[in-house]
């Protein structure tokens, strides 16, 4: 595993370990695809193209423009669509894949020619679909935006959700998957207590999520998919992003990490610490004690082979009633490349059941409706046949739960 002190950026990951993850990923996605009734998956969410391809470039930006796509068939070798700008060492490490020059259509690069431009990307993807044999079957697409989606329709193909076929492909990780995660958690880890070391009194939200961004992306980590840090009275309830609200002794301060570290993999824990050199409340130790023990309840239960819907019913039951009202949605979240499938859940639950190579983040949030201190703990865990491994390793503040 590489050290948190090493820069492990996507060009510095072994170019074997990549190409084991993409292959492993499009033998688990054709399967998929398969089970589902669906001929060949055109992917544009970015997320699924680097999971197919082991290729990412500018993944923020493509979330929100569509400049690179991926064709990948039930039968037969992938077509990536590459972003026309991209220098030759960022294609795949998979030599199967074969690369072509996009065609994008975003306003922003076109204007008034993006029905012409979509219409073009439509017409070369449906001659690859025609070349191989499957123009008139069930095509899946995952997230295109409205001139790609119309354009495709207006090309005559039959359309359907992929999303579902590629996140169930996802949920099961290879071990170089794992390896990858556990590279990412490491930097998260590193960074966190980096942040831990450094939090005082006066230093601002916004500041101390700065801290743990600028560790992390020292480290190689690309980007946090939100920025949920909060302090004092702004802990409860979850979900307040950081502020300039400067932090006072004897505050807690909760944060989730929700980082994308090398190589595009989640390393997704939260912590809360105790803010300068203050005694904690007996509140404040007994949140923690909750939301500790309802951490140690969910790994207890997450089992090869146990009902999603089982474990999600028992769980439920086991936090404390005065924390409903303000509980975290879910009880446990699939990480991989981002949060994904499946989801253990307190109602509504995917159908399904777990299974060993799947990696999960478990999530307690306790905090009574109307007071004004929460507190948020969350570990990143794998599931083996021989039982369940911690990923994540950050500190604790030892003043919350020392006797």
């Amino acid at each position: 595993m590489a050290s948190p002190g090493a820069r492990t950026t996507w060009p510095e990951v072994d170019a074997l370990l990549a190409e084991g993850a993409v292959e492993y990923a499009l033998d688990r996605l054709r399967a998929s695809l398969h089970r589902h009734g669906i001929a060949a998956a055109l992917l544009t969410d970015p997320v699924n193209v680097r999971y197919a391809s082991g290729t990412s470039i500018m993944p923020v930006w493509t979330m929100h423009s569509i400049d690179r796509y991926l064709l990948v068939p039930a039968e037969g070798e992938p077509v990536l669509w590459e972003y026309a700008s991209a220098p030759p060492e960022l294609r795949s490490p998979y030599p199967g894949i074969e690369v072509r020059a996009a065609t994008g259509w975003s306003v922003l690069g076109v204007g008034e020619q993006a029905d012409h431009r979509s219409a073009a990307f439509a017409a070369d993807v449906t001659r690859v679909l025609r070349d191989r044999g499957i123009v008139h079957d069930r095509i899946g697409v995952d997230r295109l935006d409205a001139y790609g989606f119309l354009a495709l329709q207006e090309a005559g193909l039959h359309l359907v959700p992929a999303q579902l076929a590629v996140e169930h492909a996802r949920a099961v990780k290879g071990a170089d998957e794992i390896e990858l995660i556990r590279r990412s958690v490491a930097v998260a880890d590193a960074a966190v207590t980096d942040l831990y070391q450094a939090l005082r009194p006066g230093m601002t939200e916004n500041e101390a999520w700065g801290r743990l961004l600028g560790r992390a992306f020292a480290l190689g980590a690309e980007f946090a998919e939100c920025r949920l840090l909060a302090s004092g009275p702004r802990t409860n309830p979850w979900f307040r992003e950081a502020s300039d609200r400067p932090l006072q002794r004897g505050d807690l301060v909760a944060f989730d990490t929700d980082l994308i570290g090398p190589a595009g993999y989640l390393a997704d824990l939260s912590r809360t610490y105790l803010v300068g050199s203050a005694k904690p409340s007996a509140r404040q130790r007994r949140l923690y004690a909750d939301a500790q023990d309802f951490l140690a309840d969910i790994i207890a239960e997450l089992k090869p082979g146990a009902a999603f819907d089982e474990v999600g019913e028992r769980l439920s039951r086991r936090l404390p009633a005065a924390y409903h009202a303000e509980r975290y949605p879910f009880i446990a979240h699939g990480s991989g490349l981002s949060d994904e499938y499946p989801i253990i859940a307190f109602q509504d639950h995917h159908a399904g059941e777990i299974e060993a190579g799947m990696v999960f983040s478990v999530e307690a949030y306790v905090g009574v409706e109307g007071e004004d201190e929460g507190l948020k703990l969350e570990e990143q865990v794998l599931v083996t046949s021989a039982g369940v491994e911690v990923l994540s390793h950050a500190p604790h503040d030892e003043r919350l739960w020392a006797p």
